[in-house]
């Protein structure tokens, strides 16, 4: 899995995402977050930059993946590692990653995380992204339907944007927006 997909996987809103790598499990950026905040803060978050990324800086820290039961017991195992729903305040987020990333780096000259190498033009990322977005909704998609059983009754203002719903004419945020809605009311039950 390409570094790229790893931080778009650990910044989805309520999760808190540990990355399969090798016989560890890592969390980044906000996962990396939820984790030391809410669970284990005795883990060190360690800081890179990420040059295919043009110089991206990121924050991670791991824990041995046969722990995963003792520390995290109601996770759900996923194709690319583990998952934990919740809901996590991140009000404080963008400065805890401020102040890790000023901390001195940890690996200052070396590469630390597996990458590969492809064109790096921005178009291609941007199609990468997309298309591992939508192999990530598909999978999260399959889960929730096997995961809820029920149905929901939607508002009147979710009744109106479905009625008034054009393919093409809505921006990307507000189409979040109503998914992100609909999931909440899933989770309610």
């Amino acid at each position: 899995m390409l570094i790229e997909e790893k931080l778009i996987i650990s910044q989805r809103r309520n999760y808190l995402s540990l990355i399969e790598e090798g016989i560890f499990l890592r969390a980044y950026n906000q996962s990396a977050y939820i984790l030391t905040q809410y669970y284990y803060n005795d883990l060190k978050v360690m800081n890179n930059m990420i040059k295919k990324l043009n110089n991206r800086k990121i924050v991670f820290c791991a824990f041995p993946k046969k722990q995963i039961m003792k520390r995290l017991s109601n996770v759900y195992k996923t194709e690319w590692g583990y998952e934990l729903r919740g809901d996590f305040d991140l009000s404080n987020y963008k400065n805890w990653f401020q102040h890790k990333l000023s901390l001195k780096s940890d690996f200052p000259n070396k590469k630390n995380i597996k990458t590969q190498n492809f064109n790096q033009d921005s178009n291609h990322l941007e199609k990468r992204e997309i298309i591992f977005k939508q192999k990530l909704n598909k999978s999260m998609n399959n889960n929730l339907l096997n995961s809820v059983p029920h149905n929901i009754q939607l508002t009147q203002q979710q009744l109106n944007f479905l009625k008034n719903w054009q393919k093409g004419k809505c921006l990307p945020i507000i189409m979040e927006n109503f998914i992100e809605s609909i999931r909440q009311q899933l989770w309610e039950y």
